[in-house]
C-alpha cells in the first residue's frame, strides 16, 4: 500500500511539473533486446549543433527533451534513418504510442531537426539512400 501511494505521488508530481502524462518503459528506459538498436544506444548521445541555424538549434532542444523522455537520445542520434519519409514514419509511430509525450507542434520541430541533421551530419548515408531509392 505504501509503495502504491508513493508511486501515485511521484506520478502526480511529474504530471504537475510537466503538464503531461507519464509513461514508463518496460524494464528501464526504452528497453529493447534488438542488437541493432542496442548498438545505437551505445553511441554518442549529443550532437554539436553550434553551426546549425538558430531555428534548428531550438528544434534540437525539443528533439533532445522529447525523444530522451522515452528512450536514450543516442538511439535517435545514431540510427540509420535519414530520409524524410523514414523520419516521418518513425515520429508518427512515437506519437501514436499510448501516453505519448510528443505533441503535434513538437513533432514538427523534431522533424525539422532530424531531417536537417540527416542532410548535414549523415550526408553520405543520406546520399546513398536517395540514390538507391532513385531520388
Amino acid at each position: 500500500m505504501t509503495r502504491t501511494l508513493a508511486a501515485l505521488l511521484t506520478v502526480s508530481t511529474l504530471v504537475a511539473m510537466t503538464g503531461r502524462p507519464v509513461t514508463a518503459a518496460p524494464q528501464g528506459k526504452g528497453a529493447t533486446k534488438d542488437p541493432r538498436i542496442l548498438a545505437y544506444d551505445k553511441g554518442p548521445a549529443k550532437i554539436n549543433v553550434s553551426k546549425y541555424p538558430t531555428d534548428i538549434k531550438a528544434a534540437y532542444k525539443v528533439f533532445d527533451d522529447r525523444c530522451g523522455a522515452c528512450h536514450t537520445v543516442a538511439r535517435a542520434v545514431n540510427c540509420d534513418y535519414v530520409l524524410d519519409e523514414e523520419w516521418q514514419r518513425y515520429i508518427r509511430q512515437m506519437m501514436d504510442k499510448g501516453g505519448s509525450l510528443i505533441s503535434a507542434d513538437e513533432a514538427k520541430s523534431i522533424f525539422a531537426f532530424v531531417t536537417y541533421d540527416s542532410k548535414i551530419r549523415k550526408k553520405d548515408l543520406y546520399d546513398k539512400k536517395r540514390a538507391a531509392a532513385g531520388l
